[in-house]
């Protein structure tokens, strides 16, 4: 009598690791086949002939006549750079337009700067500050500065600090930022629209140290 409860009690506990067992694998199957939720990355667009600024994703992209802002951060190029990189001034163009609808004045004094041309001012920065560690706190030389490499912005410089503050401010929104507390006019590509830029570093010679 005690073999027979004991076969069936074996027999029914071999029963349920095996629905156990179905279930564990009905369970893991389905984990394995649900489906991914891909995040659709934002992508700004900006038509130059309106002024008009609008998101879109980047697997639709920019339509018709309008211009990406980019997804990412600008990276640092490294051939030989003639000119403004198009994607840093099609960023400043959309945020001087968004500056001009809340009353505020952005422009560029000084963009892409010629290798010889950035020697010329790093030259003269060592003749007004005395030595080049000085000088390079305010001038980089043009091996290491980011004008030549057409990716630096100088705004409003030396008489519109209001226009460069709102610049500051909002550049984050077009992908620009300030990059050095002494020098309220200069701005690169430094995080992707929309992101949050760094904080401030010190001067330029801080930057490359």
């Amino acid at each position: 009598m005690e073999k027979k409860y004991l076969v069936i009690l074996g027999a029914a506990f071999a029963s349920i690791l095996f629905i156990s067992f179905i279930y564990l694998e009905k369970d893991a199957d389905q984990e394995v086949r649900t489906p991914l939720v891909m995040t659709q990355i934002p992508l700004w667009c900006f038509e130059k002939n309106t002024d008009y600024l609008w998101e879109s994703t980047v697997t639709i992209g920019c339509i018709n006549e309008a211009q990406s802002l980019g997804a990412t951060r600008i990276p640092i190029p490294t051939g030989e750079v003639f000119e403004l990189n198009p994607l840093v001034k099609t960023r400043f163009l959309a945020a001087e337009a968004q500056a001009k609808l809340e009353g505020f004045k952005i422009e560029i004094t000084s963009g892409f700067r010629s290798e010889a041309r950035q020697l010329f001012l790093f030259n003269q920065a060592i003749k007004k500050y005395k030595t080049t560690e000085e000088a390079s706190k305010w001038v980089l030389p043009p091996s290491i500065s980011h004008h030549p490499k057409g990716i630096a912005l100088d705004v409003n410089y030396p008489t519109g600090p209001t226009g460069a503050k709102w610049l500051e401010i909002n550049g984050y929104k077009f992908g620009l930022c300030r990059v050095y507390e002494n020098e309220w006019w200069h701005f690169e590509p430094l995080v992707a629209p929309g992101e949050l830029c760094p904080e401030l570093i010190i001067n330029a010679l801080a930057a490359i140290n």
